[in-house]
């Protein structure tokens, strides 16, 4: 393989995380509408739009060998490729929470699986998770540090709203055992979603340094 070839193809790499990534920050926003506002039109979306997700990580698994085989790549190269596999792992583990939120909210539609004592705290996490995502897509374009470390600052802003929304749940809920459930996967599927963008940054900032710490 060429360099301008391998170039090309490096290119074609971070283009489909960039897109990835997009698409997981649609996704929780979808799952959001389709929760808060009790959008079904919403909900359905995020589920269709998970097969391009998976699509997508797959073309990356496929372009990785290509890579490594016809060409052996400078340790920047190499951390580059390596780092890929790990981030789209990453940015399809979200696309399939937000479709986990989406799949609560259409399950109990028309009836909305957040009551008014929920509203502001998951509303909260919905905002947190949707501002995470979109810090990780300009994390992955720019690759700047201070913007990766940043996203660990916001993933502890989902973490305490996510234990507001356990202690309203353990706490004499008057909604039935069914909703408390409902709502405890809710926040752990949003929690779990920033996990995973903080986990991307993580991986620009290996990239970046070769330091793995956040």
């Amino acid at each position: 393989m060429t360099r301008d070839r391998r170039d090309e193809r490096l290119d074609q790499l971070t283009g489909l995380l960039a897109t990835m990534s997009r698409d997981a920050a649609t996704a929780i926003r979808g799952a959001s509408a389709a929760l808060l506002d009790i959008d079904r039109d919403a909900g359905e979306s995020v589920l269709r739009g998970d097969a391009v997700l998976d699509g997508l990580r797959a073309k990356v698994e496929a372009m990785v060998p290509l890579l490594l085989v016809r060409h052996q790549p400078v340790a920047s190269d190499l951390r580059l490729v390596l780092c890929a596999m790990r981030i789209a792992g990453d940015l399809e583990r979200m696309g399939d929470l937000a479709v986990h939120i989406a799949k609560v909210a259409l399950m109990r539609y028309p009836i909305t699986v957040v009551p008014p004592a929920a509203s502001e705290v998951v509303t909260d996490m919905a905002v947190a998770a949707a501002r995470i995502a979109d810090k990780a897509t300009v994390v992955l374009a720019t690759r700047d540090q201070l913007d990766a470390t940043q996203l660990g600052l916001d993933d502890d802003e989902v973490d305490a709203a996510q234990a507001r929304l356990l202690s309203l749940l353990v706490s004499g809920w008057p909604y039935g055992v069914e909703s408390a459930i409902d709502l405890a996967l809710v926040g752990r599927y949003y929690e779990r979603y920033a996990d995973h963008a903080v986990n991307v940054a993580r991986q620009v900032v290996y990239l970046v340094t070769g330091d793995i710490r956040l």
